[in-house]
């Protein structure tokens, strides 16, 4: 059997019959490259827009302030998780250009830039014609795509890697007697594990598709030829390759399990399940309830493509995604399904174990938006084909509404990121105070932070959870002192240059004012309190609709007792107040 015919049997597949799609070539290309342009250019700008950091971001921000790299292997502040290399790699991000926004969305929003382009590349392998640029138009404007791709969180790591090994995996089914490709992916797998989570997911349906391809000897009508010369080509080397990928990834995976139980642990993993994720893990025991999970999951934010939401919101994403796995089934393109569904396959029996959640929200499922990108094109342009079976201007003409809705989108999505260029009021006017706070307050006197400067922790549950993660993350991006890493001048103070030590608080600490009390006790015994501020941290929902709830920041200014109190500022001496 030539080598054509291999390739003949995993061909892209064009839903428009021949010679009848209605974009031509060339505009198929042009339109093609305008998509891709479109949804690399929304990226960037939503980088460089600089969003201020949100609650969730400064959580996970807040572990790279001081630790080291063996340090991100222990407990997480604010019971956050991260795959290792990830954190790694935001440290080193950090270490290299500063603790800024920009810094810490470094990663992600590389990964989602290649993302884009690694998923035309894979999309061409598998579609052509109308269904290609529709899948490359819905996976460029989609918002899940564009929002990832500028915050300090994985998710973006999630989708490169996921299409990373995508793309090898279709590069050797349509080329099955080079295993390079298999090889790349052994090469690439444990990188991809130590990254995201999810990987583990894309990594197991990879192990079972080839294995299943290499193995496989009854296949289905119009497969056997292609399956056979698979077999003989493929072996021993494909085996080989095959084993050797496995290995890396049980491996990679063991150690990721040794790491995570050592700095996620049973409690944060029983909180994080309880508190967060137990919406996303199916109820096996109830039937009905079960049925009623698989529909409100599936036509929930998971196929929030190119927009959708909870409530039903991505019903229509949802039913075009099906329509697609029907046109699939009836071309007998199962291994293709299998391709795109396995993945989420293996996330659905990780979250009945309560593992993972599958589902909950679009980020928890952005490995897979290859499927939810693909599928749903294939659907729609199938719908448009039926449509315009018997008139080709009518086909062309809903082809261009479904382009012009995508154009729409991304303008919205553009829009808005231009005119409201944060995530919500809470936080834009937290990085304005600690603009204005970090910077201003420190020309007339020595401004310190109790816990980041002098070690005091007077309320260990409010940096433990809550916004609290915003205020140190701003205070080191914007306090020009906290970002050159410099201690305070201490031995400067003097009444003419008074201490102001800052505290911030939460609503639940300002109910136990014991360590408080007893701190600044111990501190005017040897320094005069000349002033106490109160700044109050109003915390409102996205849409500043409604309050949830006032935090505050304390400032407490000093002067020394006497010439010599400045002296106690200079020494490490035992009876130093500020002091542990």
């Amino acid at each position: 059997m030539s080598q054509n015919s291999v390739e003949s049997a995993v061909s892209p597949i064009a839903v428009f019959p021949e010679g009848t799609d209605p974009l031509g070539l060339r505009w198929q290309t042009r339109w093609i490259w305008t998509l891709l342009a479109i949804g690399l250019v929304a990226r960037l700008v939503r980088y460089l827009l600089r969003f201020p950091l949100w609650e969730d971001e400064a959580m996970l921000a807040t572990n790279f302030l001081d630790r080291g790299y063996l340090d991100l292997l222990k407990p997480l502040n604010y019971c956050q998780v991260g795959a290792p290399l990830f954190l790694w790699g935001q440290l080193t991000a950090v270490k290299l250009l500063g603790f800024t926004e920009y810094s810490l969305r470094l990663i992600p929003f590389v990964c989602s830039m290649a993302s884009v382009l690694l998923f035309q590349h894979v999309a061409a392998r598998l579609l052509k014609g109308t269904a290609l640029v529709l899948a490359v138009g819905l996976f460029a404007v989609a918002y899940p795509g564009i929002r990832y791709a500028s915050e300090a969180k994985p998710y973006g790591c999630d989708l490169f890697f996921a299409l990373l090994m995508l793309s090898l995996l279709v590069e050797w089914w349509q080329n099955p007697q080079r295993t390079r490709w298999l090889w790349g992916l052994t090469g690439v797998i444990g990188m991809a594990v130590g990254y995201s989570y999810p990987a583990v997911f894309v990594g197991g349906a990879v192990s079972l598709i080839v294995a299943y391809v290499l193995w496989s000897n009854r296949c289905h009508r119009g497969w056997r030829r292609a399956f056979d010369e698979l077999s003989r080509v493929a072996q021993p080397s494909g085996w080989l390759a095959w084993a050797a990928f496995n290995f890396v990834m049980a491996a990679s995976f063991a150690v990721l399990l040794l790491v995570s139980r050592a700095f996620v642990g049973d409690t944060v993993q029983q909180r994080m399940a309880d508190e967060h994720w137990w919406q996303a893990f199916p109820p096996l025991t109830e039937p009905l309830e079960l049925l009623w999970w698989l529909v409100s999951t599936h036509v929930g934010p998971l196929l929030a493509y190119p927009v959708g939401g909870p409530n039903g919101g991505s019903t229509l994403s949802f039913l075009f995604f099906v329509a697609g796995v029907v046109v699939l089934c009836r071309r007998r393109q199962r291994l293709l399904l299998a391709i795109l569904l396995v993945p989420l396959l293996l996330n659905f029996v990780a979250a009945a174990m309560h593992r993972y959640p599958y589902g909950g929200h679009v980020k928890l499922g952005l490995y897979d938006a290859a499927a939810f990108c693909m599928l749903p094109a294939v659907g729609i342009t199938s719908l448009l084909a039926w449509y315009g079976r018997r008139c080709r201007p009518r086909a062309r003409g809903g082809v261009y509404v479904v382009l012009g809705i995508f154009l729409a989108v991304v303008l919205v999505s553009l829009l808005r990121d231009l005119t409201h260029p944060y995530k919500s009021g809470t936080t834009l006017r937290a990085r304005d105070f600690a603009r204005w706070f970090w910077f201003d307050l420190t020309h007339d006197g020595e401004l310190v932070c109790l816990e980041t400067d002098l070690k005091q922790n007077l309320s260990p549950g409010t940096f433990q959870w809550g916004w609290s993660a915003l205020y140190l993350c701003n205070q080191r991006i914007y306090s020009p002192r906290h970002a050159r890493g410099e201690p305070p001048r201490l031995d400067r103070v003097s009444a003419d240059w008074p201490l102001r030590c800052v505290l911030f608080r939460s609503a639940t600490e300002e109910r136990d004012a014991t360590p408080l009390d007893r701190w600044l006790e111990t501190m005017t015994t040897r320094y005069k309190l000349v002033a106490r501020d109160k700044y109050p941290f109003a915390i409102y929902d996205k849409w500043d609709s409604g309050r949830r709830g006032v935090d505050f920041i304390e400032v407490f200014k000093f002067v020394p007792n006497s010439a010599s109190g400045a002296a106690t500022f200079t020494g490490s001496q035992p009876a130093d107040p500020t002091r542990r």
